[in-house]
C-alpha cells in the first residue's frame, strides 16, 4: 500500500531523460541490508541496517520517477548485518527478508525483470559460503531463492542459481543484451573456507569464460554483475580491505580482457561508496597467457573496462540508488542520475502514522557533474581520474559524492585512492606501485 507520509521526489528522471526511444533506462541499487522487523525513527539510522519503511520508500520513489524501466539490476546484500556476530541471522530470517524484497518489487514493478546477486550477508553464516558439496550445503538458500526469482529469470539461469548462485540471462525485451551475474562469495577473502578448498572458485571462473565465449558467438553485449568489486580495494578510515583474493581478481581481469569488446560495464556493491575502478589491458609472458596469471608482464595498456561500485541503499553515509540511461542501439551507457535519501522528523500531528518523512531527491546527474568527460567509456574515466590527481576542484567534488572517507587533496590517502582506481591495488602490478611512487 502506498504510504502517504513519503515525500515523492519531482519526476526528474523522466523530465531529464531524452524522449528519444533509442534511449533505454534501468534502475540499479545494492547493499540495502533490510531489517524487515525494524522501524523508522531519527535515532535508528544504523549502518547496514535498513528498516522496512525506508526500503519501501526507496522502491516507491523509483516507481514515481520511472514506473517502466527496461529492467532492474541489484548487486547483493539484501539482508541486514547481524547484530551480534556472523551467525546471528537464521536461515528462516534470511529467506523471509529476501521474500519481502521480492514481494515489494513485484508489487511496484509487476512487469519488469529484476537481475539480483547474492551478497556476503545473504547466507547463514554470513561470509562463509560452504565450498564443499555446494549444491547440497546451500540448497536451503539457492533452491528457495530460485523459486522466488523464477518470475524474472529463465530456467537456464535458475539451474545455475541452484548449483552455485551464479547465472547468465538475456534481458527481457532488450535486444542483444545479456547479464552475467557472479557469486563473488566464492572468490572473496571474506570466505575463509576457500583457504581449504578452492575448487568452487575455479569452477565458477571456468563457467564465466564459457559464458563470455558463448555471448560473443551469439553476438550480444554483456553487463557483468556481482556483489564484491572485482578489482581494487576498499579504503575507509585508513584501512584497506580487499574484496577478491588477488589471484582471483587477476584471473577475472585476464578472462574479461579477452571479451572487452562485448562487455559494456562491470557492476558491484559491498563497499557502500560511489566509485569507478578501471581495468587496463595486460600483456603476458607465460606459456598459457590467457589463463596463467603468473604470466602477466604488464597491465599498463589502455583502459578496457570500467567497474562501477554502488553507493549503498542502507544507512552508511547517505543511502542512494541510481537510474541509468543506455543506448538501445549500442547498449553503451550514456548517462545516470544519482538519488540520495533525505529524512526529517515528522510533525506531532504526523508522528502516529510515521515518525519521519522520507524522500529521495536527485543528488546529481553524471552529464552535468562530470562536464569535462566525453562519455562513460573506460578511456574517458581514466582521463577524469588522472585529472583528479592534480585538479583540486574536480577531486574535492568527487570525494564529497564518494562518501565514507576523509581524504584530503594532496594527502597520501588521495594518492592511494586514485592509484587504486587506475590500477587496482589488490593486483600487485608494477603500474600501481609506479603510480604511488611517482605521484
Amino acid at each position: 500500500m502506498w504510504n502517504p507520509s513519503i515525500l515523492l521526489p519531482p519526476i526528474l528522471f523522466l523530465a531529464l531523460a531524452s524522449a528519444d526511444n533509442t534511449v533505454g533506462k534501468f534502475w540499479w541499487f545494492t547493499d540495502f541490508h533490510l531489517d524487515i522487523w525494524g522501524h523508522t525513527s531519527t535515532t535508528d539510522m544504523i549502518c547496514a541496517w535498513t528498516p522496512s519503511p525506508q526500503m519501501e520508500s526507496a522502491i516507491q520513489a523509483m516507481k514515481a520517477s520511472n514506473p517502466n524501466p527496461d529492467f532492474i539490476l541489484m548487486s547483493g546484500d539484501i539482508v541486514h548485518f547481524p547484530g551480534r556476530n556472523s551467525s546471528d541471522l537464521s536461515r528462516e530470517n534470511i529467506l523471509d527478508t529476501i521474500a519481502a524484497v521480492n514481494g515489494w518489487l513485484l508489487q511496484q514493478f509487476p512487469n519488469v525483470s529484476v537481475y539480483p546477486a547474492f551478497g556476503n550477508h545473504d547466507h547463514h553464516p554470513s561470509n562463509n559460503y560452504p565450498v564443499n558439496d555446494v549444491e547440497n550445503e546451500s540448497s536451503w538458500l539457492y533452491g528457495a531463492v530460485a523459486e522466488m526469482w523464477k518470475t524474472w529469470l529463465p530456467e537456464s539461469a535458475l539451474e545455475t542459481v541452484r548449483q552455485g548462485g551464479w547465472y547468465a540471462a538475456d534481458v527481457v525485451d532488450v535486444e542483444n543484451l545479456r547479464i552475467i551475474t557472479l557469486n563473488t562469495n566464492y572468490l572473496t577473502v571474506y570466505n575463509t573456507e576457500l583457504i581449504w578448498n578452492t575448487t568452487i572458485a575455479e569452477v565458477q571462473l571456468e563457467w564465466l569464460e564459457k559464458e563470455l565465449a558463448q555471448a560473443k558467438a551469439d553476438n550480444v553485449m554483456v553487463y557483468m554483475n556481482g556483489h564484491h568489486p572485482m578489482v581494487g580495494v576498499h579504503i575507509e578510515g585508513g584501512v584497506e580491505v580487499g574484496s577478491l583474493w588477488p589471484i582471483y581478481s587477476q584471473k577475472y581481469q585476464l578472462i574479461t580482457q579477452q571479451y572487452s569488446d562485448i562487455i559494456v560495464a562491470h557492476f558491484a556493491g559491498h563497499d557502500h561508496v560511489d566509485e569507478v575502478r578501471l581495468m587496463n589491458e595486460c600483456t603476458y609472458t607465460g606459456p598459457n597467457p590467457d589463463k596463467d596469471s603468473s604470466g602477466v608482464q604488464s597491465c599498463g595498456g589502455g583502459a578496457i573496462g570500467a567497474l562501477y561500485v554502488g553507493q549503498a541503499l542502507t544507512n552508511c553515509h547517505v543511502p542512494a540508488y541510481r537510474g541509468w540511461e543506455y543506448s538501445k542501439e549500442t547498449l553503451q551507457l550514456v548517462d545516470y542520475d544519482q538519488y540520495w535519501y533525505e529524512e526529517k522528523a515528522a510533525t506531532e500531528a504526523e508522528f502516529d502514522e510515521m515518525p519521519v518523512t522520507m524522500s529521495w531527491p536527485l543528488k546529481y546527474r553524471w552529464s552535468e557533474t562530470y562536464s569535462l568527460m566525453d562519455d562513460l567509456s573506460p578511456a574517458s574515466w581514466k582521463e577524469e581520474i588522472v585529472r583528479m590527481q592534480t585538479n583540486q576542484s574536480s577531486y574535492d567534488s568527487f570525494i564529497a559524492r564518494r562518501s565514507l572517507i576523509d581524504c584530503e587533496f594532496g594527502s597520501i590517502c588521495q594518492t592511494f585512492l586514485l592509484c587504486n582506481y587506475l590500477n587496482g591495488a589488490n593486483q600487485g602490478t608494477s603500474e600501481f606501485l609506479n603510480c604511488i611512487y611517482h605521484a
